[in-house]
């Protein structure tokens, strides 16, 4: 009679799952273990931003809250929102018209800093341009 209700030990799954994520044996007694590289140059190159990013705005939010570019890059924020949005520097530096839909704003940032920005019609969206 079965007094767990039913319930088996599942060591077998546990063994499996062990020898699934043992590092790959070379040969007798070697043991090799490659990372693997290329994940890790593709999230690199994921979080750095291009020389001359497109930030769009789309669902009350900026896509990229922060972007980063060199001295005499620029930024180009697209509106994707069926809403007009501003791009607003806090700071005074620049100011885009109101964008409607599809419309862009660029700036080209000459000085290193940080240029915190928002919209001046939905206060709560904000963003972040740091120049090196």
């Amino acid at each position: 009679m079965n007094t767990h209700g039913g319930w088996r030990p599942m060591t077998a799954g546990i063994s499996i799952l062990a020898v699934l994520a043992a590092p790959v044996w070379a040969g007798a007694g070697q043991h090799r273990y490659e990372p693997n590289t290329e994940a890790g140059v593709v999230l690199a190159a994921a979080k750095a931003s291009p020389p001359s990013p497109q930030v769009g705005i789309m669902k009350h939010k900026f896509s990229l809250p922060t972007v980063t570019v060199p001295v005499g890059g620029a930024v180009t924020w697209v509106n994707h929102d069926d809403d007009v949005h501003t791009v607003v520097s806090t700071a005074g530096v620049f100011r885009s018209p109101g964008l409607d839909t599809d419309e862009t704003y660029s700036y080209k940032f000459m000085k290193a800093g940080v240029y915190e920005y928002f919209c001046t019609l939905h206060p709560l969206m904000i963003g972040k341009v740091v120049v090196k």
